[in-house]
């Protein structure tokens, strides 16, 4: 079984643990950090890029329930017209993996489509094949191969399932930080007016990007502002609900928000004279502004500025996502939503998620060796717990940390174990397949945790070592998860 070349953001300084990871590592390669593209102003959505499987906004497959019943409870604030377009039948978690699940075997064919990427510039090796008509003609999987960054050859690797998974977290990430289509606002993301990407239909190839990433197991693109995916499930305007915080340029929307809130004739004039830059171009919109009409003139701007100013670009993604019939499943299931609708914050995968994620798989109870892994899996949660908690610096008590160690424990997450053990930070849409669990290899010599992408395993070392010394379990999982490559197999 071929090691899983994930590049890493630092080496990690010479000690004895150095020897150690070469000994587990079956095949070199050389450390490096991602040099990944900087989106301004999408950094609220991409906080932190210290390596390409640290996640963005991780949501809950617990979630998905609570994210329609968010979405059911809005519609009292919406009109009418709108309610048809978010409320639905109410479905569990389970039944929206089932459809999916049973929509992908009809539309998925039996053949494979290779894509080779490289983790160094995802989104360029992603566009390529998926602008070629021949690919996307094809409704084959995709057999995904990696890349070696550093030796300019491909990595000995089979793709069962965690490389492709692996690829579509990366391009998720790629899709709405790399590629220049995309623009953040308060609620989420949203097309930014680009003529040259118009041109070349990249909108649309993001559109089919999404649909593969959703029927073929990723984890959910859903980044997207409310009000994207209000157009993308109604396909008119007239049903989107439009706020100004749908509004990417933030000067534009606190002018609005100013003519919004003014107090006087006089302060609203004052407010209105900063859209006389624009204000004059859009059709429809009263020359003068009065107390009586701003609200109209608010809500009309904002539709202009968030809608019908982009509506080229939004209809280019939603062409898009008819690929493998998403467009359609979505339209006649609204509650599906939840796979583009960027989650409320606070929603990042807990302890006791990814604790109940990766199930033990114990020896014969009454065993000793039993015994030995029931102890390692309360060190495994105590180290989640940790994680969480932000308390695994003060974990390690008088051990030193290398400065790379500290900038990675500073954006570590519960997220990170799942995105390391499966291959993908959030649960795919139609759920893990295999069922990920954590599994126990009794040996004195080793001491890093593996990882199995393409069967969701998780494998814990047991030993004398381990066992009598919290701080040593802990630091070990920490190096372990920093550095990818030498530790995740597929």
């Amino acid at each position: 079984m071929s090691l899983h070349q994930d590049r890493m953001h630092d080496p990690v300084s010479s000690s004895p643990m150095e020897s150690e990871a070469r000994h587990q590592e079956t095949g070199g390669s050389t450390l490096e950090s991602e040099n990944e593209g900087q989106a301004e102003d999408l950094g609220q959505l991409f906080p932190y890029n210290l390596a390409e499987f640290v996640p963005v906004y991780l949501e809950e497959d617990d979630a998905l329930e609570e994210a329609i019943q968010r979405s059911l409870l809005e519609e009292s604030d919406m009109p009418s017209s709108v309610h048809v377009v978010r409320s639905s039948e109410m479905l569990s978690r389970e039944e929206i993996a089932g459809l999916l699940k049973a929509h992908s075997e009809r539309v998925v064919s039996a053949g494979t489509r290779q894509v080779h990427i490289s983790r160094a510039n995802v989104w360029i090796t992603a566009l390529r094949p998926f602008k070629r008509p021949s690919f996307v003609e094809s409704h084959d999987m995709l057999y995904v191969k990696f890349a070696s960054d550093e030796q300019d050859a491909e990595e000995d690797a089979a793709d069962f399932g965690g490389p492709r998974r692996e690829f579509f977290r990366l391009l998720v990430k790629a899709i709405f930080q790399d590629s220049g289509a995309f623009e953040g606002t308060p609620n989420g993301c949203a097309p930014r007016l680009n003529i040259l990407h118009l041109q070349q239909g990249v909108y649309r190839t993001i559109g089919r990007m999404m649909s593969t990433i959703i029927v073929q197991g990723g984890e959910p693109p859903a980044f997207l502002s409310p009000h994207v995916v209000d157009y993308i499930v109604s396909g008119d305007v007239l049903q989107v609900h439009v706020t100004l915080d749908n509004i990417g340029d933030p000067g534009l929307r606190e002018n609005l928000k100013k003519v919004k809130h003014a107090a006087t004739q006089e302060d609203l004039e004052e407010a209105v004279s900063c859209c006389d830059s624009w204000r004059f171009q859009v059709e429809g919109l009263p020359l003068t502004v009065t107390m009586s009409n701003r609200d109209a003139f608010v809500k009309n701007a904002a539709l202009y500025h968030a809608i019908l100013q982009r509506q080229s670009c939004l209809d280019q993604l939603t062409d898009g996502l008819s690929y493998y019939g998403v467009l359609s499943l979505l339209r006649e299931n609204p509650c599906l939503r939840v796979l583009l609708d960027k989650p409320e914050e606070g929603q990042e995968l807990g302890a006791n998620f990814i604790a109940g994620v990766l199930k033990p798989s114990y020896s014969v109870l009454g065993s000793n060796r039993r015994a030995k892994e029931e102890m390692t899996v309360v060190k495994f949660r105590e180290f989640l717990q940790c994680v969480e908690n932000k308390e695994l610096q003060d974990a390690f008590g008088d051990r030193t940390l290398t400065k790379d160690e500290e900038a990675f424990l500073k954006a570590l997450s519960p997220g990170h174990i799942l995105a390391f053990a499966t291959g993908s930070s959030k649960v795919p849409a139609i759920g893990f397949h295999p069922t990920p669990k954590v599994t126990f290899i009794h040996d004195e010599s080793k001491n890093f945790p593996i990882a199995h992408t393409c069967a969701n395993e998780l494998q814990l070392f047991v030993n004398t070592k381990l066992m009598a010394d919290d701080d040593e379990f802990h630091y070990c999982f920490l190096v372990a998860l920093m550095n990818g490559s030498l530790f995740s197999t597929i």
